[in-house]
């Protein structure tokens, strides 16, 4: 993948030898979003029809195996399965029904920087799939996947405890990114040992963001605008960007 379309590591870093995403491990239930990958829209349209439980329960399977070759291994067994994929904004209740103790952590940034951001991912992962992929049809498919993905899981949060979610602003991940380690991890009830703080201070000095290329993008290129995002996110951006400058 990073030979064919080495911009990925621009926007995506990637390693043969280091965890991902599980979107990855989802994919191998043959029910997930693979519009990330082509341009299928039937797919897409048939997808959203779908009851999507048995993604999740083979999802649950995947870690369990995983859980159990580490025990193998004879190394200690994980007590908690950290997930992260946008994927789950679309079906969170069935998140929720399948791994009943989830905690999630929802991480906050203007659409009209994620959406054209995603849709610059989805673009350069066509290239491995088409010869010259659109970028407008990506732009439009994303936008409104991501339109529908927010308002879904808003509704669905809003018909659960409160202290089942913990809201994350991107700036200050960037910005105090040990504040926001000391804030999930207080979500999540778990000691933040030293052997912890100084593994991840480790791993940020060896991957500064600086030494990446930079990820390039415009709402043009993608058929976007800024009006247009406000206009179609104008909910989510009340609750969870206007609200919290």
């Amino acid at each position: 993948m990073i030979g064919f379309i080495p911009d990925i590591l621009a926007i995506h870093p990637l390693d043969a030898m280091q965890a991902d995403e599980e979107f990855m491990l989802m994919e191998h239930a043959f029910m997930c979003a693979m519009d990330s990958y082509a341009n299928v829209p039937s797919y897409t349209a048939w997808l959203a029809q779908q009851d999507q439980t048995p993604v999740y329960t083979y999802l649950k399977t995947m870690l369990q195996f995983l859980q159990w070759q580490k025990r193998q291994r004879g190394e200690p067994a994980a007590q908690r399965w950290v997930l992260k994929t946008p994927q789950h904004l679309h079906t969170l209740e069935i998140l929720f029904r399948v791994f009943p103790g989830a905690q999630v952590v929802l991480t906050h940034r203007d659409p009209a920087q994620t959406i054209p951001s995603m849709a610059s991912m989805a673009h350069t992962l066509w290239k491995m799939y088409a010869d010259a992929p659109d970028p407008v049809t990506v732009g439009r498919q994303w936008s409104g996947q991501m339109q529908r993905a927010m308002a879904h899981a808003m509704a669905v949060r809003d018909s659960l405890p409160a202290e089942r979610f913990l809201d994350i602003r991107f700036e200050d991940t960037v910005q105090d990114p040990f504040g926001v380690v000391r804030a999930v991890y207080r979500f999540a009830g778990m000691p933040l040992t030293e052997e912890a703080r100084a593994a991840m201070w480790a791993w940020m000095e060896c991957n500064p963001r600086n030494q990446r290329a930079t990820h390039a993008y415009t709402l043009a290129r993608f058929g976007l605008s800024q009006e247009q995002l406000e206009r179609d996110f104008a909910a989510y951006r009340a609750r969870h960007v206007l609200n919290t400058r």
